[in-house]
């Protein structure tokens, strides 16, 4: 089993370079802390609307960069079902040189946010079960396993390939802001290791 860990800084203060959260909550007081944050937003913010990310640290003296962009692609029909879809596609860079790429699409529907599962250009093909309904709004300390998805070599789905296990969390960072944390514990199928790490930290802020 691997462990993958999705964070953001899910915050109330104002910053001109981060994307808008509208948190529902508002204080006179600066000082005041804030236990509540709207983690169904920030689930449509990651998953859903139009976003791009470019991170990169150094390694070993050599520069290595991760980017994706998240594009929405509107209604289509999944697993004979009616959903939403957005479009992933995510880059690995070294020095500046494309090493991997790899697109997929995830299909959810909305209102509430419920997740169907994804296709990858490699032909993997995930269905998703969810368990719970994601709260609009939750208290810091509060967590909650809300998918498991069943991943299958292609839309065949004669041949599983692992599954995923998706747990949020909400924990502290300062006096009004918290970390929402998404943690995916991928089990593989005998033999078969196909976990793709991605780190990353936001900082939203109220509109």
């Amino acid at each position: 089993m691997k462990t993958v860990a999705f964070y953001l800084l899910a915050t109330l203060a104002l910053s001109a370079c981060t994307t808008a959260m509208n948190t529902g909550i508002t204080s006179n007081n600066s000082n005041q802390t804030v236990t509540e944050f709207p983690v169904q937003t920030a689930m449509n913010n990651i998953y859903t609307k139009t976003r791009s990310e470019d991170l990169s640290t150094v390694m070993y003296g050599l520069k290595m960069a991760k980017e994706f962009t998240v594009m929405p692609k509107g209604t289509t029909v999944f697993n004979n079902q009616q959903v939403q879809s957005a479009e992933v596609v995510r880059l690995s860079k070294v020095e500046g040189q494309i090493i991997d790429k790899s697109v997929g699409v995830n299909y959810f529907t909305l209102n509430p946010l419920v997740f169907h599962g994804f296709t990858k250009d490699s032909g993997e093909y995930s269905i998703a079960t969810q368990s719970v309904t994601i709260p609009k709004v939750a208290t810091v300390g509060d967590s909650n396993q809300f998918v498991t998805e069943r991943i299958y070599s292609d839309s065949s789905k004669n041949i599983p390939v692992n599954f995923y296990n998706l747990t949020w969390s909400l924990s502290r960072a300062s006096a009004n802001t918290a970390w929402f944390c998404i943690d995916i514990d991928i089990y593989t199928e005998p033999c078969s290791i196909c976990a793709e790490n991605s780190f990353e930290i936001i900082n939203y802020m109220s509109e």
